[in-house]
């Protein structure tokens, strides 16, 4: 049994990666210019704010940065509170780990200021004694310090704690850290073989995770 659990939030307890993923285009049609650009290719995972300086900059576009991001901040907090849905089978695993009192938290690099409303409206708040914005924190699941910050913080070592997350970059981290991890198929992982091969259980969708691993 594990004495804590750390959840990503964008494509493990939420099915929003695809806003994400047209935030970036929408945006630059709304100043016309026509590009498909793969940000993650270029700058990696970054904070919002980030992803919009980059653009500004790369297509020189007459626009302030306060400005870019409060025009898109309106298109993704619509979303996260008024769309934006709980990823199938992961409700029974949240109810386990609730109902046998092992302290939960998020850690994403979404703006709390969006991850509480959704979860809230998703009904997922009371599940969570924390959340960790990475955006808000100036850090990145690059690094494990933002595991070990939330998992000690629960009274519990990295092999204590199991991290539930959908990307592989995340995954690396806190798998090297020594985190068991558990991973869900999301179509923004560009290498779920990798993923697969990474963690330690594997689900295309969190109703094929077995609750005897936790």
């Amino acid at each position: 049994m594990f004495k804590a659990a750390i959840f990503d939030l964008d494509g493990t307890l939420l099915d929003s990666m695809a806003v994400w993923s047209s935030l970036c285009p929408v945006f630059l049609k709304r100043h016309n210019v026509d590009c498909d650009i793969d940000l993650d290719s270029k700058i990696g995972v970054v904070s919002l704010r980030e992803a919009l300086a980059y653009l500004i900059n790369e297509f020189d576009l007459d626009v302030q940065l306060e400005d870019a991001w409060a025009e898109t901040w309106r298109i993704v907090e619509d979303f996260y509170r008024n769309q934006a849905r709980v990823k199938p089978g992961i409700i029974k695993v949240l109810d386990y780990l609730y109902d046998r009192h092992i302290p939960c938290g998020v850690i994403t690099a979404t703006e709390t200021g969006l991850v509480v409303p959704a979860l809230e409206r998703a009904g997922l708040r009371r599940y969570f004694k924390e959340i960790y914005s990475c955006a808000e924190m100036q850090t990145s699941k690059r690094s494990p310090d933002v595991f070990m910050k939330m998992s000690r913080g629960f009274g519990a070592e990295p092999g204590e704690t199991i991290v539930f997350e959908d990307a592989l970059y995340a995954a690396r981290t806190a798998k090297n850290a020594g985190y068991a991890v558990a991973a869900v198929y999301d179509a923004s992982e560009k290498n779920p073989l990798q993923l697969k091969e990474t963690v330690n259980w594997y689900c295309q969708s969190w109703h094929d995770f077995s609750l005897d691993w936790l």
